[in-house]
């Protein structure tokens, strides 16, 4: 009687985990994969020894990101005598998703998986391949994952990230759509072609995919996270912030989410908050570099320098190339006035042409902080004049001997190719640097770099019209900041300006968060006159930078003086005086400044002063000292100064000064 009993509860339950199992599998089959993942949990709690809703829990969760959970149904189902042929390829997914990446190749080399996980397993090894950066052995792993999977929309998707991190962006692209075109409903495909887009068109560009991807799935995390951070870059900020607080409603534990909503409180100057909301993601993203920046300057803004240099060390040593990032930590560096450490790390930098005013700067400063004053004058001296450093600069360490071997061993390979290319620039070489350039290029139609470089080669040779077919190329596969600017170079040298103006405007309407973009724009709109843009754009870059660049502050100031806002020029002239004193330009500006303020006369002769006596053959400047002269009321140095002006050849605005000369001589 008890074993009948007992018999019959039992088939109740398999029953139970039977009709969950099916309904988990019409969901799946749907893409709702969450209420899969609830059907799948009533069957385990119905049947908790059967393995089957295990292992199809845990590809569940894979799809949802969940790759601890994964692991720990994968481990119950062997416990329970799943065979590990059925285990294999999910385990090592989970393990790829969790960056234990050489656990997963070593679980998928210990014997053989089962017949419908082939293709998908060898998609693994790719994804594990690429994390290591062993593009080749990914590429033969995705290639023999073709052979079973060949119209897998989701292995399409991994050959697009995997061409794209290869340096492939248009072969990135078409492995994307043809993923899109296998599987509409494919949200992963959908992201992925939001992310390239957004890479290579703009912003606003990508949000339709990413809509279109979130219609399918509106709880899908990952699809919210790039959603947000696309919002976020346009200025959407109330978008953003929703699309955040939804993730972490989701997935109280998601880092992301805390992490979107911290870069929000921080732009908002609520560096406590931020903070906060930091500590929220449980160190999750301490070696996402966007993550490691946005803690650190929190962390300066609080006053904490040593944790803030902890941060920027960190992402330093993580991309060596940022200019930003080493900027960040000489900052921290020099505030908590660790002098010694600034200048080991960063003045061979400092030595190189092309190094920032403001690195230069720094590194003076604290040269005078430890006593080396004559040594602190000539980095203070090359801070004060803006860099006229060509485009193309020499960044190699390495031995040129050693460059030109890797170049001929691999002369279809970017990275061994670029460095050997650009020194040969750097050193005037460019019928050999061409005889490299060119072949890679044409090997790499799709590489905007390969393109890039045969138009580097090209314009450093003084072939600008020879460069712009190549950039153009190269504009068309991924339109960011260094084509743009190159591109934009190039059209106004051949005098194309329209084009130029139009491409950069274009650039910063789709990528409003780019500094860089927003510089070129604002360049732009200063040669052409265009003061109350240029006023926009620099207004815009500042709010993004901060105070502690004086030639941006410089060029504020002056284009506000020419919109007329003498007020606010006075202002940001003083805020760059304040950061780099000894730079003619700045004292020079500032003095015109202060001339239109008209309150402190004096004040704005003795800038204007200074300025002459850092530049004194100076037409320009010494026609501004004699406005200021004259409006502190001594004509007799204002007409010496006319003079002067007048005697030391063309300036824009000589013909003024004559009249002004005549004005004078007549009143006396």
């Amino acid at each position: 009687m008890l074993g009948g009993a007992g018999a019959s509860l039992q088939a109740e339950d398999m029953g139970a985990a039977r009709q969950a199992m099916a309904r988990a599998a019409d969901y799946r089959a749907s893409g709702d994969n969450r209420a899969a993942r609830i059907e799948l949990m009533n069957a385990i709690k119905a049947a908790p020894r059967l393995i089957e809703p295990r292992l199809a829990q845990a590809r569940v969760f894979l799809t949802l990101f969940d790759a601890d959970g994964a692991q720990g149904e994968l481990e119950r189902a062997l416990e329970l005598g799943a065979d590990r042929v059925l285990v294999r390829a999910p385990m090592a997914d989970a393990l790829v998703q969790q960056g234990r990446v050489e656990d997963a190749i070593r679980w998928l080399g210990e014997g053989p998986v089962a017949d419908a996980d082939r293709g998908y397993a060898a998609r693994t090894l790719g994804r594990a391949h690429l994390a290591l950066g062993q593009f080749d052995e990914a590429r033969a792993a995705f290639d023999r994952a073709l052979q079973f999977a060949p119209d897998d929309s989701l292995l399409w998707t991994d050959i697009a990230r995997f061409r794209t991190a290869s340096g492939d962006q248009a072969g990135g692209l078409e492995a994307a759509d043809h993923a899109v075109r296998l599987d509409a409903g494919n949200v992963r495909a959908l992201q992925l072609r939001g992310e390239l887009t957004r890479s290579q068109t703009g912003l606003a560009a990508a949000l339709p995919w990413f809509e279109r991807a979130l219609a399918i799935d509106p709880n899908d995390v990952a699809v919210l996270g790039e959603y947000a951070a696309t919002l976020g870059d346009m200025g959407r900020m109330r978008a953003m912030l929703k699309a955040a607080r939804q993730i972490v409603a989701l997935e109280p534990n998601n880092p992301r989410g805390y992490f979107l909503q911290a870069v929000l409180a921080a732009r908002a100057g609520r560096h406590d908050l931020a903070r906060t909301l930091i500590q929220k993601t449980g160190g999750a993203l301490d070696r996402v570099p966007a993550a490691m920046q946005v803690e650190g300057v929190v962390e300066f803004e609080l006053g904490n320098y040593r944790q803030a240099i902890d941060r920027f060390e960190k992402l330093a040593d993580a991309q060596p190339h940022n200019r930003r990032a080493a900027e960040l930590l000489a900052r921290a560096l020099y505030a908590e006035g660790e002098h010694e450490a600034l200048l080991e790390r960063f003045r061979a930098i400092a030595n190189r042409a092309g190094a920032s005013a403001y690195l230069l700067t720094l590194v003076g400063r604290s040269l005078e902080a430890m006593g080396e004053r004559d040594a602190a004058l000539e980095y203070l001296a090359r801070a004060a004049v803006p860099d006229s450093a060509p485009l193309l600069r020499l960044d190699q360490d390495d031995e040129p001997w050693l460059l030109a071997d890797a170049a001929r061993a691999a002369p279809r390979d970017a990275r061994a190719v670029i460095p050997y290319v650009r020194m040969l620039v750097a050193r005037g070489d460019f019928v050999l640097a061409s005889e490299f350039a060119r072949p890679l290029a044409e090997a790499n139609p799709g590489v905007p770099d390969a393109q890039m470089l045969q138009g580097d080669v090209l314009y450093a040779s003084g072939n600008a019209a020879g460069a712009l077919p190549y950039y153009e190329r190269a504009a068309r596969i991924r339109l960011a900041e260094p084509v743009v600017r190159r591109l934009s170079l190039v059209l106004r040298e051949l005098g194309r300006v329209r084009e130029s103006d139009a491409l950069l405007e274009s650039f910063v309407d789709m990528s409003p968060a780019n500094t860089g973009g927003i510089r070129l724009l604002a360049n732009a709109y200063i040669d052409r006159g265009d003061w109350p843009g240029a006023v926009a754009m620099l207004t815009a870059l500042h709010a993004q930078l901060g105070s502690s660049q004086p030639m941006l502050l410089t060029d504020l100031a002056l284009a506000r003086l020419r919109a007329g806002d003498a007020t606010m020029a006075a202002h940001d002239s003083r805020l760059a005086y304040r950061v780099q004193p000894a730079s003619p330009l700045v004292a020079h500006v500032r003095g015109m400044a202060l001339t239109e303020a008209a309150d402190t006369p004096m004040l704005a002769v003795e800038m204007l002063e200074k300025a002459r006596d850092l530049q004194p053959r100076n037409p320009w400047l010494r026609y501004h000292l004699a406005q200021a002269y004259a409006a502190a009321g001594k004509p007799g140095r204002a007409m010496a100064a006319l003079r002067a002006s007048l005697s030391l050849g063309a300036f824009p605005e000589r013909s003024a000064a004559a009249a002004m000369l005549r004005n004078l001589q007549g009143r006396s």
